[in-house]
Protein backbone atom coordinates (compact mmCIF):
# COMPACT_ATOMS: atom_id res chain seq x y z
CA UNK A 1 0.00 0.00 0.00
CA UNK A 2 1.45 3.44 -1.30
CA UNK A 3 1.25 6.86 1.02
CA UNK A 4 -0.67 9.43 -0.77
CA UNK A 5 2.05 11.87 -1.71
CA UNK A 6 5.07 9.82 -1.97
CA UNK A 7 5.93 9.20 -5.96
CA UNK A 8 6.87 5.49 -7.51
CA UNK A 9 7.89 2.70 -5.08
CA UNK A 10 8.55 4.81 -1.80
CA UNK A 11 6.65 3.91 0.94
CA UNK A 12 6.88 4.83 4.53
CA UNK A 13 6.81 2.07 7.11
CA UNK A 14 3.30 0.84 8.27
CA UNK A 15 3.69 2.05 11.76
CA UNK A 16 5.27 5.71 10.74
CA UNK A 17 2.34 6.45 8.36
CA UNK A 18 -0.28 5.07 10.58
CA UNK A 19 0.63 7.10 13.52
CA UNK A 20 1.19 10.26 11.30
CA UNK A 21 -2.35 9.89 10.52
CA UNK A 22 -3.41 10.83 13.69
CA UNK A 23 -2.20 14.07 14.10
CA UNK A 24 -5.40 16.27 12.97
CA UNK A 25 -6.84 14.58 15.18
CA UNK A 26 -4.65 15.11 17.84
CA UNK A 27 -4.15 18.98 16.99
CA UNK A 28 -8.08 19.74 16.79
CA UNK A 29 -8.17 17.56 20.15
CA UNK A 30 -5.48 19.95 21.56
CA UNK A 31 -6.60 23.28 20.10
CA UNK A 32 -10.04 22.35 22.10
CA UNK A 33 -8.08 21.38 24.97
CA UNK A 34 -6.37 24.85 24.91
CA UNK A 35 -9.56 27.19 24.27
CA UNK A 36 -11.38 24.74 27.44
CA UNK A 37 -7.86 25.42 29.64
CA UNK A 38 -7.96 29.21 28.56
CA UNK A 39 -11.83 29.84 29.55
CA UNK A 40 -12.45 27.46 32.33
CA UNK A 41 -11.30 28.30 35.67
CA UNK A 42 -7.46 27.30 36.21
CA UNK A 43 -7.10 28.83 39.61
CA UNK A 44 -9.41 29.39 42.65
CA UNK A 45 -8.89 31.78 45.34
CA UNK A 46 -10.18 32.09 48.74
CA UNK A 47 -9.46 34.98 50.67
CA UNK A 48 -10.30 35.28 54.58
CA UNK A 49 -12.88 31.79 54.35
CA UNK A 50 -15.33 34.52 52.81
CA UNK A 51 -14.23 35.00 49.67
CA UNK A 52 -13.99 32.77 46.81
CA UNK A 53 -13.21 33.56 43.55
CA UNK A 54 -12.37 31.32 40.72
CA UNK A 55 -10.36 32.97 37.90
CA UNK A 56 -9.63 31.53 34.13
CA UNK A 57 -6.10 32.33 32.21
CA UNK A 58 -8.34 35.16 29.66
CA UNK A 59 -9.45 36.00 32.84
CA UNK A 60 -5.85 36.48 34.59
CA UNK A 61 -4.66 38.49 31.39
CA UNK A 62 -7.91 40.91 31.75
CA UNK A 63 -6.91 41.53 35.30
CA UNK A 64 -3.69 42.39 34.83
CA UNK A 65 -3.76 44.66 32.16
CA UNK A 66 -6.43 45.75 34.21
CA UNK A 67 -3.87 46.60 37.17
CA UNK A 68 -1.65 47.75 34.88
CA UNK A 69 0.87 44.93 34.40
CA UNK A 70 0.75 45.04 31.14
CA UNK A 71 4.00 43.94 29.86
CA UNK A 72 2.73 40.37 32.62
CA UNK A 73 -0.19 40.11 30.57
CA UNK A 74 1.59 40.26 27.30
CA UNK A 75 4.20 37.66 28.23
CA UNK A 76 1.33 35.54 29.42
CA UNK A 77 -0.94 35.80 26.06
CA UNK A 78 2.25 35.10 24.54
CA UNK A 79 2.89 31.43 26.12
CA UNK A 80 -0.68 30.96 27.23
CA UNK A 81 -2.77 31.91 23.93
CA UNK A 82 -0.44 33.07 21.10
CA UNK A 83 2.34 30.23 20.79
CA UNK A 84 0.05 26.95 21.77
CA UNK A 85 -2.10 28.18 18.64
CA UNK A 86 0.18 29.16 16.18
CA UNK A 87 2.25 25.58 17.30
CA UNK A 88 -0.84 23.57 16.70
CA UNK A 89 -1.83 25.66 13.27
CA UNK A 90 1.96 25.21 12.45
CA UNK A 91 1.62 21.27 13.20
CA UNK A 92 -1.30 21.08 10.80
CA UNK A 93 0.20 23.02 8.22
CA UNK A 94 3.46 20.31 9.10
CA UNK A 95 1.31 17.39 8.20
CA UNK A 96 -0.68 18.66 5.07
CA UNK A 97 2.78 19.14 3.42
CA UNK A 98 3.67 16.03 4.49
CA UNK A 99 0.77 14.21 3.17
CA UNK A 100 0.95 16.24 -0.22
CA UNK A 101 5.10 15.12 -0.37
CA UNK A 102 5.62 18.96 -0.54
CA UNK A 103 8.85 19.92 0.72
CA UNK A 104 9.64 21.46 3.76
CA UNK A 105 12.30 23.88 4.93
CA UNK A 106 14.23 22.25 7.41
CA UNK A 107 14.15 25.18 9.74
CA UNK A 108 9.94 24.84 10.31
CA UNK A 109 10.37 21.29 12.26
CA UNK A 110 13.33 22.20 14.32
CA UNK A 111 11.43 25.90 15.33
CA UNK A 112 8.68 24.00 16.33
CA UNK A 113 10.66 21.46 18.16
CA UNK A 114 12.46 24.71 20.00
CA UNK A 115 8.84 26.07 20.87
CA UNK A 116 7.97 22.68 22.31
CA UNK A 117 10.81 23.10 24.95
CA UNK A 118 8.42 26.46 26.15
CA UNK A 119 4.93 24.34 26.49
CA UNK A 120 4.91 24.08 30.32
CA UNK A 121 5.69 27.55 31.11
CA UNK A 122 1.99 28.97 31.93
CA UNK A 123 1.59 25.36 34.17
CA UNK A 124 4.56 26.39 35.91
CA UNK A 125 3.46 29.74 36.11
CA UNK A 126 0.00 28.49 37.84
CA UNK A 127 2.01 26.64 39.97
CA UNK A 128 3.96 29.45 41.05
CA UNK A 129 0.63 31.87 41.65
CA UNK A 130 -0.81 29.28 43.76
CA UNK A 131 2.23 29.11 46.14
CA UNK A 132 2.77 32.42 46.14
CA UNK A 133 -0.76 32.93 47.43
CA UNK A 134 -0.67 30.05 49.78
CA UNK A 135 2.96 31.35 51.40
CA UNK A 136 0.57 34.40 52.37
CA UNK A 137 -1.81 34.15 55.68
CA UNK A 138 -4.50 35.92 54.29
CA UNK A 139 -5.19 33.89 51.27
CA UNK A 140 -5.87 30.00 50.13
CA UNK A 141 -5.64 29.18 46.40
CA UNK A 142 -5.95 25.87 44.85
CA UNK A 143 -5.83 24.59 40.76
CA UNK A 144 -9.47 24.90 39.24
CA UNK A 145 -10.40 21.72 36.75
CA UNK A 146 -9.40 23.31 33.92
CA UNK A 147 -6.10 22.48 34.15
CA UNK A 148 -6.80 18.90 33.19
CA UNK A 149 -7.61 20.07 29.11
CA UNK A 150 -4.89 22.66 29.27
CA UNK A 151 -2.50 20.03 30.38
CA UNK A 152 -3.80 17.71 27.79
CA UNK A 153 -3.85 20.33 25.08
CA UNK A 154 0.24 20.68 25.53
CA UNK A 155 0.70 16.64 25.66
CA UNK A 156 -1.12 16.11 22.69
CA UNK A 157 0.50 18.64 20.96
CA UNK A 158 3.88 17.17 21.73
CA UNK A 159 2.63 13.89 20.90
CA UNK A 160 1.31 15.24 17.35
CA UNK A 161 4.79 17.17 16.84
CA UNK A 162 6.82 13.45 17.60
CA UNK A 163 4.82 11.66 15.55
CA UNK A 164 5.52 14.32 12.45
CA UNK A 165 9.40 14.12 13.64
CA UNK A 166 9.53 10.20 12.71
CA UNK A 167 7.30 10.96 9.56
CA UNK A 168 10.24 13.35 8.56
CA UNK A 169 12.82 11.27 9.46
CA UNK A 170 11.25 8.21 7.70
CA UNK A 171 10.37 10.18 4.64
CA UNK A 172 13.92 11.73 4.29
CA UNK A 173 15.45 8.12 4.75
CA UNK A 174 13.29 7.05 2.07
CA UNK A 175 14.10 9.51 -0.49
CA UNK A 176 10.64 11.03 -0.49
CA UNK A 177 9.84 14.11 -1.73
CA UNK A 178 7.82 15.26 1.41
CA UNK A 179 11.71 15.42 3.32
CA UNK A 180 12.48 18.42 5.07
CA UNK A 181 14.69 20.80 2.62
CA UNK A 182 18.44 21.16 4.72
CA UNK A 183 19.36 24.47 5.11
CA UNK A 184 22.22 25.47 3.17
CA UNK A 185 25.42 25.24 5.33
Amino acid sequence: MRCRGLTGMQRLPDHNRTSARFVPALVVTALAGLGLGLTLPIIAVRNFWVFHGSYSILDGIVLLVQQGDVLIAVVVTAFSVVVPVAKNLALLGLWWQWRRGRPVPHALPTLLEAIGKWSMLDVFVVALVVFAVKTTAVADATVAPAIVPFLASIVLTMIGGRLMHRAFATTAEAGAPGRPLRDPP
